[in-house]
């Protein structure tokens, strides 16, 4: 998926490196967090070279069910003491825009990251 991801950023932008780090946390908390890291489980990771910026989505199987109901993707309250609830933060801060969507049993998390322009050599 990294590789793939830096073939579509031309591998040298200045975002690539974040674009890949952040779509590498989604897709591990697809694994970790969904009925997609189940056996036969899938994660679909789209990326998109629009005007100005990049856009990633990652889509899983939905939500595991849990006795304590369905758990759609969200910021955890901070808790320095865990070893784990980072991840969406981390797209949160570090994102130019991010969001969830919710349709068809599957749950799609979306990040845009604003391209820098280039500069002009004097």
């Amino acid at each position: 998926m990294r590789r793939r991801i830096r073939s579509r950023t031309n591998g040298r932008s200045p975002e690539t490196d974040a674009v890949v780090l952040l779509a590498s946390e989604l897709f591990t908390n697809s694994l970790r967090h969904s009925r997609s890291g189940g056996p036969g489980g899938e994660v679909t990771v789209a990326v998109f070279k629009l005007p100005g910026r990049y856009q990633v989505r990652v889509t899983d199987q939905g939500p595991r069910e849990s006795e304590e109901g369905d758990s759609f993707p969200h910021l955890r309250t901070l808790d320095p003491l865990s070893e784990g609830g980072f991840g969406l933060r981390l797209v949160a801060n570090e994102a130019s825009r991010w969001g969830t969507i919710h349709e068809d049993g599957r749950t799609t998390v979306w990040f845009e990251l604003d391209r820098v322009p280039p500069t002009l050599d004097s």
